[in-house]
């Protein structure tokens, strides 16, 4: 069972035009897709792909773990702007003996690359 079958066809504008590729109801549509037609009303009631109707994760789970750190990272990030995050990471380790796990290399690699796109943060 295909996306159209149980959303329908998407016009020029991106809107649904009919609902199954049989034109039969939104029930039915679901049905054959093995979808609940609660769920299928609600994407053609919004006219939008479940997709389009996620929300932006933008909140964080855990506290920071370079909190603390985060100036003197800048701040070296500034003086050596082609420093990798792993030599960073490394040296924080060395710095800090036991306050950083390998599986935080990660984490600092998308906190430099956050704070590259946008150095005012």
């Amino acid at each position: 069972m295909s996306h159209k079958d149980l959303y329908g066809e998407r016009s020029a504008g991106g809107t649904a035009v009919a609902v199954g590729a049989d034109g039969a109801d939104a029930g039915v549509a679901a049905a054959k897709a093995g979808r609940d037609p609660k769920t299928a009303r609600r994407y053609l009631r919004d006219r939008r792909l479940p997709s389009e109707m996620k929300q932006k994760h933008e909140w964080r789970t855990r506290l920071d773990p370079f909190a603390e750190v985060w100036e003197e990272v800048r701040e070296r990030l500034e003086v050596e702007p082609g420093l990798q995050a792993k030599t960073l990471f490394e040296h924080l380790q060395q710095t800090r003996p036991g306050q950083f796990s390998d599986g935080q290399l990660r984490t600092l690699q998308r906190r430099i690359k956050q704070w590259t796109s946008d150095p005012f943060t």
